[in-house]
């Protein structure tokens, strides 16, 4: 199966409650500290380790609501031999993601260039609503660069290093 991270989100609740500065933690949702990394590894373990947990019910992410929404993908011992656990901070090494990488038999950093995927970012962002254009684009340069350079720093705790292949994915290229 495939296991997205993206269901570990704190919800905008959370964010809200949990945060001295919600309207910055918001404003970088998708940072590594506006995760829950301890139940992304709990249920890591609990897939791994656990046998006698024969279904371990997984979140998922909503995006029509913004927000993780629970039980969205079924981890079936029964079914399912091979866990494919995609995500950008699966081998960061801090913010409480530190163990998550030990749960992982084998890992793979798909090594991009990072300002041609901050320029894709730029354009798939424009479709979030509230936020102007140059809003999105100067949100682009302070949050998901920030959060690109984090990832790059977990690439050496991979077990492999794939180079992404380019492609052009503008309206033009359709």
């Amino acid at each position: 199966m495939v296991m997205p991270h993206d269901g570990y989100h704190y919800s905008l609740d959370q964010l809200k409650q949990q945060f001295s500065n919600s309207a910055d933690a918001i404003y970088r949702r998708g940072a590594p500290d506006t995760f829950d990394p301890a139940s992304l590894e709990r249920d890591l373990r609990r897939i791994r380790e656990s046998k006698e947990d024969k279904q371990i019910l997984l979140p998922g992410f909503d995006h029509a609501l913004g927000d993780p929404q629970p039980n969205q993908h079924t981890f079936d011992r029964s079914i399912h031999q091979v866990v494919i656990c995609e995500g950008l901070y699966l081998l960061h090494d801090g913010d409480g993601w530190e163990g998550i990488a030990n749960t992982f038999d084998f890992s793979i950093f798909l090594d991009a260039d990072v300002d041609k995927c901050i320029e894709q970012v730029k354009v798939r962002n424009q479709c979030i609503p509230g936020y102007t254009v140059e809003e999105i684009l100067e949100r682009c340069d302070r949050v998901d660069r920030v959060n690109a350079m984090t990832v790059l720093r977990g690439k050496d705790r991979a077990n492999e290093v794939v180079e992404a292949i380019e492609f052009d994915c503008s309206p033009e290229a359709s």
